[in-house]
């Protein structure tokens, strides 16, 4: 998998990554260490554009869940409570991870395994900025 890194401005900073590949169990490691290489140079808002992602595995999947998981290590004990109860009551949506054009298949895999219920789903860029 190969990812790029882009930033745009939005109300606040927004870090794209821009993957290309499959999603699955040799990208798994590539996007969890690009991830965690933007959040130590200070990204918190990440919008990973899955474009040129034709396919997601249970792998990707596992990946997705680590860069949200990194992006609430600084919630406190009471947020992650709160997002607790909102997953529980279908009306939570992370406002820190969100996705931007999963092809058909990556789309029918995340709407499978539950994610487009908590992850925000965008098809335009500008919108998907402007949406953090």
């Amino acid at each position: 998998m190969k990812i790029k890194l882009s930033r745009k401005q939005g109300r606040i900073p927004i870090t794209i990554l821009h993957l290309e590949g499959d999603l699955a169990l040799d990208g798994e490691g590539a996007l969890v260490a690009a991830a965690q290489q933007a959040y130590q140079q200070g990204a918190r808002h990440i919008l990973l554009d899955m474009t040129a992602v034709p396919y997601v595995s249970s792998s990707g999947l596992r990946a997705l869940h680590q860069v949200w998981m990194r992006l609430r290590d600084d919630q406190s004990p009471e947020e992650a409570e709160g997002i607790k109860a909102g997953i529980i009551a279908n009306t939570y949506k992370s406002p820190t991870l969100k996705l931007l054009n999963p092809s058909k298949a990556a789309l029918k895999v995340l709407n499978i395994s539950g994610y487009d219920m908590f992850l925000e789903i965008h098809h335009n860029l500008e919108e998907a900025v402007a949406s953090f």
